[in-house]
């Protein structure tokens, strides 16, 4: 693990220069946003969300002017800014180095579970997807992603050592830090479900209560939510007056995707959209690998993390989702062991297109 740590902790610190960089050589100055935190450099890796998680963290979600539309991000995250601001010099220096930090135990928790299956050589190839992953640069910046994919590969390998309190206690992380923590929790039950069947045993067991308990974490926000606006629903409401989301056939979502591919205002946002055509059609393939090959409970994990975009009617960012989608990076560790040439082209394709989207994350433009 900690040759792999080593790459990761190199190649974190060449994204950040990277940023930096491109940033200082465009001669890009002060970020104008009111919740910029005003120090150039860190205002390098705060956009768009970041800035939803920092007004949470000094506000709340409510406030007597704004009762929309921050209850569409998952408090975990924006309660580690506001707990740490004070010590770390700001929510947002603390978004950024509890990035730095998850992205370590991301990286940690991703070489523990493939550890399970593949060789050491696999593992670190596994590792080393994770680390060139075309939206990687998000995972040093103030996004909740490293959180949410610390929290999953934690409990993923806790769930696969069956050591069930752990695995609950880490999902019901994730839960609380994305919506797709909920997803996680199926995959971890089926996994429970087929290992008591592997064991002979019944269904379930008293342990069973474990895997469940991110379900009140989920039930407390949701609780939470409705004292403060009337609707069990706020969340999903949220996303409708915020972003425009709402569900649709998968035809008319398809549909959808290429209409605001053909009339995107540029090259870079015709660009961006279809890296996220592309993610989804890549998910909708994986998806039906991990079935194809029996592999439940990844399967159970990634199925519904992808049909939650594909019958949407927003597929914007659905490349940055991506990142969480870890099956993919076992997957392809796994069926290029003994294709070294087909390794090599697949961590260059995603370097380049690694480098592509730090180049426009660090000039602000729309990366996801």
């Amino acid at each position: 693990m900690r040759r792999a740590l080593l790459l990761w902790g190199a190649s974190r610190l060449l994204l950040v220069l990277a940023v930096l960089a491109v940033a200082a050589g465009a001669g890009l100055g002060a970020v104008d946003h009111p919740w910029a935190d005003g120090r150039w450099w860190l205002d390098r890796f705060s956009t768009y969300d970041s800035y939803h998680f920092v007004r949470v963290a000094d506000e709340g979600y409510f406030t007597p002017t704004r009762q929309c539309c921050d209850q569409a991000y998952f408090p975990a995250y924006p309660m580690l800014l506001r707990a740490l601001g004070p010590i770390l010099g700001g929510p947002t220096l603390a978004g950024w180095v509890i990035a730095l930090l998850a992205g370590f135990g991301a990286a940690a928790g991703l070489w523990l579970v493939a550890r399970e299956s593949l060789s050491d050589k696999s593992t670190r190839y596994a590792v080393g997807l994770l680390a060139l992953a075309p939206f990687t640069v998000f995972l040093v910046a103030v996004y909740s992603e490293a959180l949410f994919l610390a929290a999953a590969l934690f409990a993923w390998w806790a769930g696969l050592r069956q050591r069930w309190f752990l695995a609950g206690v880490l999902a019901g992380i994730a839960v609380g830090t994305r919506v797709t923590g909920v997803f996680l929790v199926v995959g971890l039950l089926v996994h429970y479900l087929l290992e008591r069947r592997r064991a002979g045993r019944s269904a379930l067991g008293w342990d069973a209560a474990w895997v469940l308990l991110p379900a009140g974490v989920l039930l407390t926000w949701m609780g939470w939510l409705r004292a403060q606006t009337g609707s069990w629903d706020a969340y999903r409401q949220a996303q409708a007056v915020g972003w425009g989301r709402e569900s649709l056939s998968p035809w008319a979502a398809l549909r959808d995707q290429l209409t605001d591919i053909a009339a995107a205002p540029d090259s870079w946002l015709l660009a961006t959209r279809i890296l996220d055509l592309a993610a989804v059609l890549a998910g909708v393939l994986l998806a039906a690998v991990l079935l194809w090959r029996r592999r439940w409970a990844e399967a159970a994990y990634v199925v519904p993390s992808v049909a939650v975009i594909v019958l949407g009617s927003v597929w914007e960012s659905a490349a940055r989702y991506a990142l969480a989608w870890f099956p993919a990076y076992l997957l392809l560790a796994e069926v290029t062991q003994q294709r070294p040439r087909t390794r090599i082209a697949v961590l260059a394709l995603s370097a380049a297109l690694a480098s592509w989207i730090t180049v426009g994350f660090a000039l602000r433009l729309w990366t996801g």
